[in-house]
Formats: C-alpha cells, sequence, structure tokens
C-alpha cells in the first residue's frame, strides 16, 4: 500500500499593521507546506540547508536569498544546528491591489549564485538586513512607516 503525504496548507497570519508575516528564527526544519504569498528567505548564518522545492532540493550556505512562487511545495532541512535565517511571506491581497500584475508573477531566486547582477543582489541582501532590524523592535508608527519604505518595488 502506497504511504500518502499529506502537504499542509499554511494560513499565514500577518501583523494586522504590515503587509507580511516576518519570522526569525534558528529551526530551519520545516516539513512541507505551501501558502498564497510570496516568501522571501535570507540565511543570515549557517550552511548546507537543504531546500526543496516543488519536488527539487537546492542547498543554501549563509548570504544566500531565495524566493518562494505563491502556492509552491516547499520545505527544509538539514544537519547544521547553528542556522539562523529571517524571512517573510508578503500578503497576497496586499500584493494584488497594489501590483494587479502579481497574479503573474514567476520569480526566480535561489541564492547568490542563481543571479547574473551581483549589484541587484548586494542591494537586496542590504534592503533584507534593513528591514530585519526594523522587524525584531517593537512596532512604533514611526517604525511602521520605514519598514514600508523598504517595501518600494520601484
Amino acid at each position: 500500500m502506497k504511504e500518502v503525504t499529506i502537504v499542509e496548507h499554511e494560513e499565514v497570519q500577518n501583523n494586522q499593521r504590515l503587509p507580511f508575516y516576518f519570522y526569525h528564527s534558528d529551526q530551519a526544519i520545516q516539513s512541507e507546506h505551501w501558502h498564497q504569498g510570496i516568501e522571501l528567505n535570507y540565511l543570515i548564518k549557517g550552511k548546507d540547508l537543504c531546500f526543496a522545492l516543488e519536488g527539487k532540493t537546492y542547498h543554501f550556505n549563509s548570504g544566500d536569498i531565495w524566493l518562494v512562487n505563491r502556492r509552491k511545495i516547499h520545505s527544509s532541512s538539514g544537519k547544521e544546528e547553528n542556522w539562523e535565517y529571517e524571512g517573510l511571506i508578503i500578503d497576497d491581497n496586499f500584493l494584488l491591489s497594489q501590483y494587479s500584475t502579481s497574479i503573474n508573477w514567476n520569480l526566480d531566486l535561489l541564492g547568490k549564485n542563481s543571479n547574473e547582477n551581483k549589484t541587484a543582489y548586494k542591494k537586496l541582501e542590504k534592503e533584507d538586513i534593513e528591514l530585519g532590524k526594523l522587524c525584531h523592535k517593537q512596532l512604533t508608527d514611526a517604525r511602521r512607516f520605514m519598514i514600508l519604505s523598504h517595501l518600494s518595488f520601484t
């Protein structure tokens, strides 16, 4: 008899005052799941994080940033015990209200070695680091404004 694997749908609970869910963790092991929003991940510290995306496995190391498009099945695993990573899952309703064409987006970023434009990658990494610093602090009106300014896609 064939074993059936159930892939969980993750109900993402955004911060009520931000258009995304932010997370920071040292526990990188995630079972297979999917969600509506686009996910941006940044491995701050650690090596050989195995990230399965739609059945294909990628290996990420410190400084790698990768994206997961909406409704894509993904999971992570590995042997490292000293990972530190953070990320955000952008609210799908926010994306569609601000960028109606985002429904057709198929973003392709799978670590620093997957991008030929090193300048753009460094800029994204800098923005991600700054956004993470802001999201670690208590959310005030002024800090919310600063966080939202980092989400400009122009």
